[in-house]
């Protein structure tokens, strides 16, 4: 609550911020900012690379940066994921309990597949209405002044009403009658694994029929999303089609992941082990974190009554049967509870869905 309350003052993040931990550098945290240095981010590597645990990383870090009515997160998962289970295979699904996450898509559905681009084209479209001529930042700076504006004029004013006639009466409560304005425009990140699947769909995968007009609303969101405060951070396997979208052309920010080590050593890079390319044409090398690992915990039987025997008096008490747990819960886990408590707390709005 406290980084959501200095975000909120921060003057160079109008509209919300879009930061993102991508793990340990040489000097410390590694951050993309898709504000300042973005708008896109795009992380490439290898199967085993650690690209879908480096996304949902981002989407732990882009959350925990800022607030839910700021800040919505938008899930694809291009490969598709089954419709129950937990672990490697369920993709960005084991994101969807974070408060800001509003929608998610798994490429296996034509049929949502295709409402998903209509609904992501249609607020692509509202945007660019409500923006009109002036670009995300600029919007939300005259909003920010004409908020000022009207606060200042409120004040001065009180509660006082002027009728027709020429006496001056109360209005009791005008403050509370006043109407609301309506909630800021939030930025929204659009996060895309398997963008490789999406362009080159497997023969027979259920998704193929849709996945061309789910990669034009994605390409849309690449060439116009910074005007309109939409971001898109994509995960790919190398691939020379995917080299030639939109999403890996607009991409000023590129994460490179290196191959994972066969029978890895103590002394071996871990996957999530890779490149962060910015803008400038400077690299930092960085580790990221595992935010999906289940917490092992040490937990003993239930307490049991015996006999006491006499002649045992004097033995040494016997020694409890202890288990290791890998059932404990995961640090993305206890991350969104802890914003959910949080968003509840500051009455967050959430994001609308898209579906």
């Amino acid at each position: 609550m406290a980084r959501w309350a200095d975000a909120a003052d921060d003057t160079r993040a109008l509209g919300g911020r879009a930061t993102a931990v991508l793990g340990a550098g040489p000097r410390g945290p590694v951050t993309a900012d898709l504000v300042a240095d973005g708008p896109h981010l795009l992380v490439e590597g290898p199967s085993g690379s650690g690209r879908t645990e480096l996304l949902r990383a981002v989407v732990a870090s882009l959350a925990a940066a800022e607030r839910p009515d700021r800040l919505g997160v938008v899930l694809v998962d291009g490969r598709g994921v089954p419709a129950t289970g937990s672990g490697p295979g369920e993709g960005l699904r084991v994101c969807t309990d974070v408060p800001h996450v509003s929608t998610h898509l798994s490429a296996d559905d034509p049929v949502r597949m295709r409402e998903f681009a209509q609904s992501l084209s249609a607020e692509l479209k509202r945007r660019t209405e409500l923006l009109g001529r002036s670009d995300f930042a600029e919007w939300h700076t005259g909003r920010e002044l004409a908020d000022r504006m009207v606060a200042q004029r409120s004040a001065a004013d009180g509660d006082l009403d002027t009728p027709p006639s020429a006496t001056v009466r109360l209005r009791p409560g005008a403050d509370r009658r006043r109407t609301q304005a309506a909630p800021p425009l939030p930025r929204l990140v659009v996060v895309v694994d398997d963008l490789d699947q999406l362009v080159s769909p497997a023969l027979g995968a259920p998704g193929r029929p849709a996945a061309g007009s789910v990669m034009r609303a994605l390409e849309a969101v690449a060439r116009d999303g910074e005007r309109l405060g939409v971001h898109l951070v994509a995960a790919t396997a190398p691939c020379p089609r995917t080299a030639q979208t939109e999403p890996v052309k607009q991409a000023s920010l590129r994460v490179t992941l290196d191959a994972p080590v066969a029978g890895r050593g103590p002394e071996d890079p871990a996957p999530g082990r890779g490149r962060l390319a910015h803008p400038d044409g400077g690299e930092t090398a960085f580790q990221g974190g595992r935010v999906t690992g289940r917490i092992p915990r040490t937990a003993t039987l239930r307490p049991t009554v015996v006999p006491l025997e006499w002649h045992r008096m004097g033995d040494p008490p016997a020694r409890r049967q202890v288990r290791e747990l890998g059932n404990g819960p995961t640090d993305l886990a206890l991350l969104a509870s802890a914003l959910d408590r949080a968003a509840r707390q500051v009455a967050a709005t959430r994001v609308p869905s898209l579906l």
